[in-house]
């Protein structure tokens, strides 16, 4: 009798990162090692539901494992147990077959793609292994995951992976509870798996039976080779030779855009690199993103990668992008070559979804790769590699959150639950990103919105993230402020179809918002912020771009930020760096003073400014003819660039501030900056700056050295006009977010200033800064303003 009263039953449900993960066998092994009878199952809403009955201490012991010992990539969320009387109703503990059904209590948690685990990489190699050398091993604990889910709950039928009908011996391991690929949904052998076909550049099969190893060699010996990975394509190369990097950047039209490289190994990251541990932990992670080291400089390190090689792969710039290897296929590339390190770029060119259909990227790439390693495994979701940089020691920020990270959602907090939203994201580097109650998913990395072939991209990934977590039914949807966006008007459409309130966000303002959101304040917390980045489309029309705000979710204002400055000619001012510097300083210099310094830098070819054009400019500046005012942060940066002959022009977004970047050293020179108050705005006077600069560099100082102060100069004057709003509106909390957020230079200026005045910076660790956080904080605004 006594035994019979602690027996129990108890129904949990648990929500977060536990399907696809292995966590169903988990939790099979700790309820038999602790003698518990019931079951485990998978739900349709990605949670999972265990009902057991045994002793309640020995329930309470299987409860404490969940929490404090799940798999290593499991992530549990929410937690719930319902304690009921035993019904004596199962004779042992097993795993059942997956419902459809929801709880409706949580909202669902998709695993991400996940690299390849040791365990595996092991098997890969062992001769005595089944998977040996076969290029799709995967296991409960890794692989493929959001890129072939077709559906919920995440079982094979509702992957990509239901192509491939499992042979008899894959299926006894994938139908056994105490082996690694009980049902781990991508689980194959080359028996009855996918298989990888290598193409020549006439659509030719040359490899019929290790097509992994024909194109490691053929990357080794200096070709192109287009290589079809988990969730995209990428172009590799070999990195010891400078002269098929050159040719990869002819080819591709990249003339300094930097390519991301993949090492062999954690050794080669050490040995040619100089990373931070926290950038190694990175690195190591089971995410495997990209992040950006430090180059070195010691013979050693170059006799790894030869300096020709790192000059081609990042020309101008002190970082290069690294990953290792997160696909088995990326192993066996290795295996079967020397190189220390591969070039592994995109192929898609910009604006492009990356490839994921063999016959298209063949079509697309012809005159590009030499040669196509395709496999037959349909990529339902494509990803790019996600980025990140560390901006001090300690923080960490997204350049691009894809692959490895989508489609975590990110908790949000406002006045009111229960809305379904879109956000439709900016122009450029955009993601879409959907609120389900108090969670915001963000999708993949979609990248540039100015071609309808990346709008339908978009459109196609939040609608497949939509079905996933179950939003059937639209609350609102949520864009930009610009007028002339594609992504605006597919949200003006999509509201006019659906009959639902359409919120227009202005940029700088979503920016804001994913401070709060990022770090876990209510929408309805004020804070100030340091908006900084190219451009922003203003309330009224304005070209924002270096603004600090006051303000909340739902409301913002303008409080301060860099002078507004005139620059000839449009877009051409983000490309050419002289239009910025002379639109700056061209009011306070003579004709003669401007030119010679046009003329000293020796950039006429390159900007396409002799004397006639150069007079041109001027009357143009002087007329007010095709100019635009902008307080962008952007163009100073460029501009600054152009005063020191850093970089003349931005052949890809951000090259020249990031060149300026590269050259800072250390130094005690520093520039003052000036404030001034026309019609009671603070603002940084960047004319001033400039003026400053060009002081400075006519005493002789070094360019390393003006480098750092200018930079320096912009992160303090915004800081400090940040700490005077703080000081008037009685906050204390002081975000810092757009893509000069992703400068170390400016970032730890400001955080220092920020510190000196006693304020808490507040920066992103979880949210892109960029432009690839601004859909969720669209998507904030509009819950804050939706919200009654």
């Amino acid at each position: 009798m006594r035994f019979h009263k602690l027996s129990v039953r108890a129904k949990i449900h648990i929500n977060g990162i536990v399907q696809g993960v292995g966590f169903r066998p988990f939790v099979y092994r700790v309820a038999k090692g602790l003698s518990l009878k019931g079951y485990v199952l998978n739900l349709g809403d990605a949670g999972v539901e265990i009902v057991v009955e045994g002793k309640k201490t020995r329930i309470k012991s299987l409860l404490n494992e969940l929490k404090e010992n799940p798999p290593s990539i499991s992530r549990i969320e929410q937690l719930d147990t319902e304690w009921l009387p035993k019904q004596n109703s199962f004779d042992d503990f097993s795993i059942i077959k997956s419902s459809a059904k929801k709880t409706g209590n949580a909202e669902p948690v998709i695993p991400p793609d996940i690299s390849i685990c040791d365990t595996c990489v092991e098997e890969l190699f062992d001769p005595q292994s089944r998977w040996y050398l076969y290029p799709f091993i995967s296991c409960a604990a890794c692989g493929p995951r959001y890129s072939t889910i077709t559906d919920l709950p995440y079982d094979r039928p509702h992957t990509t992976m239901v192509d491939f009908p499992l042979c008899n011996t894959c299926n006894t391991g994938y139908t056994d509870p105490l082996d690694r690929r009980y049902h781990a949904q991508t689980t194959a052998c080359e028996e009855c798996g996918p298989t990888y076909q290598l193409f020549n550049d006439r659509g030719n099969n040359i490899a019929k039976e290790n097509a992994v190893k024909s194109a490691a060699e053929l990357i080794e010996s200096g070709s192109i080779v287009a290589v079809q990975g988990i969730s995209g394509t990428h172009l590799a190369t070999a990195v010891r030779n400078s002269r098929p990097i050159n040719r990869l950047r002819l080819l591709k039209m990249r003339e300094q855009r930097p390519f991301a490289i993949m090492a062999r190994n954690k050794s080669i990251v050490e040995s040619a690199f100089n990373p931070s541990e926290n950038e190694l932990d990175d690195l190591l992670s089971w995410r495997r993103p990209i992040v950006l080291v430090r180059k070195r400089e010691s013979q050693n390190a170059l006799n790894i990668i030869p300096r020709d090689s790192l000059d081609s792969i990042a020309p101008g710039l002190d970082t290069v992008g690294v990953m290792l290897p997160y696909a088995p296929s990326h192993h066996l590339l290795f295996h079967y070559m020397d190189e220390p390190a591969i070039v592994l770029t995109s192929a898609n060119p910009t604006g492009i979804p990356m490839y994921i259909d063999p016959k298209k990227m063949r079509k697309d790439l012809s005159g590009i790769a030499d040669y196509f390693l395709v496999h037959d495994r349909r990529i339902w979701q494509r990803a790019d590699d996600s980025v990140i940089k560390y901006v001090t020691n300690e923080n960490s920020v997204f350049i691009r959150r894809s692959r490895g990270y989508v489609p975590e959602p990110i908790p949000i907090s406002y006045p009111g639950d229960g809305l379904n939203l879109v956000a439709t994201g900016p122009e450029e580097k955009a993601t879409a990103s959907i609120l389900k109650a108090t969670s915001i998913y963000p999708t993949q990395y979609i990248g540039d919105t100015d071609q309808l072939e990346n709008i339908q991209f978009l459109r196609d990934a939040y609608q497949h993230l939509m079905s996933l977590i179950g939003v059937e039914k639209l609350d609102g949807i949520a864009c930009d402020l610009h007028p002339e966006f594609l992504s605006t008007d597919l949200a003006r459409r999509i509201s006019q179809e659906k009959d639902i309130p359409l919120v227009q966000v202005q940029h700088h303002h979503a920016h804001l918002a994913s401070i709060l959101v990022d770090n876990k304040l209510t929408t309805d917390t004020s804070i100030i912020c340091i908006t900084a980045d190219g451009y922003g489309y203003g309330p009224n029309g304005e070209a924002w771009g270096g603004e600090v705000l006051v303000g909340n979710g739902r409301h913002f204002s303008k409080f301060g930020g860099l002078t507004p400055q005139l620059y000839v000619g449009g877009d051409l001012s983000a490309k050419y760096a002289a239009r910025p510097f002379m639109g700056i300083v061209g009011g306070s210099l003579s004709r003669e003073e401007l030119f010679g310094y046009v003329r000293d830098v020796e950039v006429a070819a390159d900007i396409c400014m002799n004397e006639e054009s150069f007079e041109q400019m001027l009357i143009a500046l002087d007329k007010n003819i095709n100019t635009i005012e902008s307080s962008s942060t952007g163009r100073v940066l460029d501009a600054a660039a152009f005063a020191l002959g850093v970089c003349f022009q931005n052949s890809y977004d951000g090259e020249c501030p990031m060149k300026l970047e590269a050259v800072a050293v250390p130094t005690k020179l520093s520039i003052e900056p000036h404030i001034v108050s026309p019609n009671g705005s603070p603002q940084l006077d960047t004319e001033h700056l400039l003026l400053r600069l060009l002081e400075m560099k006519e005493q002789g100082e070094k360019r390393s050295h003006l480098a750092m102060a200018v930079q320096q100069a912009v992160g303090r004057g915004l800081a400090r006009i940040a700490a005077q709003a703080a000081d008037n509106h009685g906050i204390r909390q002081v975000g810092f977010s757009g893509g000069v957020a992703l400068n170390r230079i400016i970032t730890r200026a400001i955080i220092a200033e920020l510190n000196r005045h006693g304020l808490e910076p507040l920066l992103q660790d979880s949210i892109p800064p960029g432009d690839g956080g601004i859909s969720v904080g669209q998507v904030a605004v509009a819950a804050s303003r939706l919200t009654r």
